[in-house]
């Protein structure tokens, strides 16, 4: 069963007595439910055995310090600064990417807004509409879901008073990516119009792609980077933002510091040292990813796999129900996958997030058994 959304209630907001927030009680929710059973191919976390290995090896390593005292990131920050090649002075922490899209939303789009290159994460709208930040949506894809285009986007920015733009690189849910030139161009454009361009590059480890070099060059650029899906601490919940060290500066009275545990901390300095071993593991994401999508499209030779794609697969149908179809068939065999029929631009599209070879062949064979409709 899908874990229930709660949806808005006139009379819970009635029988809280005293004034909160009409904007919030309207926003629903769904609170993270696990599911006995059932293998989770749908939020994209890092399912590798050496990952795995990996972060139980960092647990083990773990000190009375990191849970009886409060968090000091000094030392981790000189050791992101290096692994990252940037100036430490320019990184700020943060609770995993969804604090970090809060606190921008917060600190810095809560009066000129949002331009929003979608379909993009979720929490971008969710956080906006918390807050009552106007939202302006540029389509990102084009009609054939091949590629990302821009043309919207830079229309939209020459056109608008400055604001906050998010574009994704690689994107998601579709795994499309831009070029690095793409991106340059962007960058400057949002200079010139006095916007900051924000770039969520979550799956950019299993790419190659970063952006964080341009930071150094472009005081009108963030850069958000997720260490849930790179590092596999989904669990620890820790992200980057990487920006000038005067916007750092000032992102940093929000006191995103007291949010990020030393225990998550002292976690990810300890796969850093492991940073060789990582890298090998999202080699292999990048080889089990080839061999289940032919697996998958020998079955479905109408169906096209989306490149280049993070430690996940979206598959374009072409068929408007097939996606709920196959979401449904899988999570009877234990596996939960995603639907994007209801996103916009991605009708027809489904995203499998991967596990281990032997786990993706299993899913690869049960995604090509016939699939009846309901």
């Amino acid at each position: 069963m899908r874990a229930r959304t709660v949806l808005p209630d006139p009379a819970e907001a009635g029988a809280v007595p005293f004034p909160t927030r009409r904007a919030a009680w309207e926003l629903p929710w769904e609170p993270r439910r696990q599911r006995p059973g059932v293998l989770n191919l749908k939020s994209c976390e890092l399912r590798h055995p050496v990952a795995e290995e990996l972060v139980l090896a960092a647990a083990g390593r773990l000190t009375a310090a990191d849970l009886l005292h409060y968090p000091y990131q000094q030392a981790l920050l000189a050791e992101l600064g290096d692994y990252h090649g940037t100036d430490p002075a320019g990184i700020l922490l943060t609770a995993g990417s969804d604090c970090a899209v809060g606190l921008i939303v917060d600190a810095l789009a809560s009066g000129p807004g949002l331009i929003l290159h979608e379909p993009a994460f979720e929490s971008w709208r969710y956080y906006a509409a918390l807050r009552g930040v106007p939202v302006v949506g540029c389509p990102a894809l084009d009609a054939g879901v091949s590629r990302l285009r821009l043309a919207a986007l830079h229309s939209r920015m020459a056109a608008h008073p400055p604001a906050v733009v998010v574009l994704t690189d690689p994107a998601s849910p579709s795994g499309l990516a831009l070029s690095p030139a793409q991106i340059h161009e962007t960058a400057e454009l949002a200079r010139r119009a006095g916007h900051l361009l924000v770039v969520d590059e979550c799956y950019g480890a299993f790419t190659g792609i970063t952006h964080v070099p341009l930071v150094a060059s472009s005081p009108h650029l963030l850069v958000v980077r997720s260490y849930s899906k790179t590092f596999g601490l989904a669990g620890a919940r820790v992200a980057s933002v990487f920006a000038s060290p005067a916007l750092v500066s000032y992102l940093s009275r929000f006191r995103p510091d007291s949010t990020v545990s030393a225990t998550a901390l002292a976690l990810l300095r300890a796969v850093l040292a492991d940073r060789d071993r990582f890298t090998e593991v999202w080699r292999d994401v990048r080889a089990i990813r080839s061999a289940f999508v032919r697996e998958v499209l020998a079955g479905h030779p109408g169906w096209r796999a989306l490149d280049p794609g993070g430690n996940y697969v979206t598959f374009s149908t072409g068929d408007g129900g097939t996606p709920d179809r196959m979401a449904r068939h899988l999570d009877r065999h234990g596996f939960r996958i995603r639907s994007l029929h209801r996103v916009p631009g991605l009708e027809g599209c489904l995203r499998v997030s991967l596990a281990d070879g032997p786990t993706m062949r299993r899913v690869a064979a049960l995604m090509n058994e016939p699939v009846a409709a309901p």
